[in-house]
């Protein structure tokens, strides 16, 4: 979910709010900006009280952290020092046990501790509306993961990908489409040059409007994009560590990686049709080809 780093302060608190309403349903509670500021985007009715923070990337670890920390200790103090605002928000019924801080990405094991420090400092105030055993803790979407996947599958029922235009084969250099050429020459059903020539031009189609679809979902579905990006990265790092040891036939080992491909692209967007599925699918593959993460064990050496 690395893909997340970079949101907007509030793409990432429209994010977490879906989720957590996900997760949590009607004991959700969403706490408007307008109306002064109480230092949390949300609580449940079981007593856990929400801060959402994104800061602007890039950052390193360090920096990162100190803006996280910098964030938390901000946020709990207004949480202490709100005390008629937050008594009256929360009421008789509701007590918080747990303040999160809900971020992107935590790299560094330093923002648990501050938060076990923050976790004195509520426990000190004696605050009305604060469990006596109440903890400051630091959360990502990984704490989520089941609810964040059915939101962005919910975000795919409304995806719609624009009509492709016609592919400039021209922006494929010609060095790539030969390597292409020369890994599909090991499989033998390729070797016909006439076969391997549209099968060739086949993948080209599907990579050039692959860019297209990707660089839309990237603008318009964020959490989509992300999704997708991690699981296609995954799949790259098998196919550099696990598939080249396969000295299996190379047919085989591409209808393999065809298939697996286009199923991880189905679990990031099992609403989209099989035409955008597989064309996404087929585009990565022609990328792998050119770029080497993806070859094959020449039969014909053997």
């Amino acid at each position: 979910m690395s893909g997340l780093i970079g949101l907007s302060g509030a793409e990432w608190q429209d994010l977490c709010t879906q989720v957590l309403r996900m997760h949590h349903g009607a004991d959700l509670v969403v706490v408007p900006d307008k109306g002064g500021d109480h230092g949390l985007e949300a609580y449940t009715l079981t007593g856990h009280a929400f801060q959402c923070y994104s800061p602007e990337e890039p950052l390193p670890t360090l920096k990162r952290y100190q803006k996280q920390r910098d964030k938390t200790t901000e946020d709990v103090g207004k949480f202490i020092n709100n005390r008629a605002k937050l008594k009256k928000l929360f009421g008789k019924h509701v007590t918080i046990n747990r303040w999160i801080i809900l971020c992107p990405e935590i790299d560094s094991k330093d923002l648990a501790a501050h938060c076990s420090a923050q976790t004195d400092r509520v426990r000190i105030a004696a605050l009305e509306y604060a469990d006596p055993d109440i903890h400051v803790i630091c959360q990502t979407m990984e704490d989520y993961e089941y609810s964040y996947k059915k939101v962005v599958n919910a975000y795919l029922a409304r995806m719609h990908l624009p009509p492709l235009a016609e592919p400039n084969y021209g922006a494929v250099d010609s060095s790539q489409v030969a390597t292409m050429h020369e890994k599909l020459a090991k499989v033998t059903i390729l070797q016909n040059e006439s076969r391997r020539n549209d099968y060739v031009q086949r993948l080209l189609t599907a990579y050039l409007n692959s860019q297209e679809f990707r660089a839309y979902i990237k603008d318009h579905y964020t959490e989509i994009h992300s999704l997708l990006e991690s699981q296609l990265d995954d799949l790259e790092h098998r196919l550099v560590m696990e598939f080249i040891l396969d000295e299996g036939q190379a047919a085989s080992q591409l209808k393999k990686v065809l298939e697996e491909t286009e199923r991880r692209v189905r679990f990031c967007a099992p609403d989209s049709s099989s035409s955008e599925s597989r064309t996404l699918a087929h585009g990565q593959v022609a990328d792998w080809l050119m770029r080497c993460p993806l070859d094959f064990y020449d039969e014909r050496a053997s």
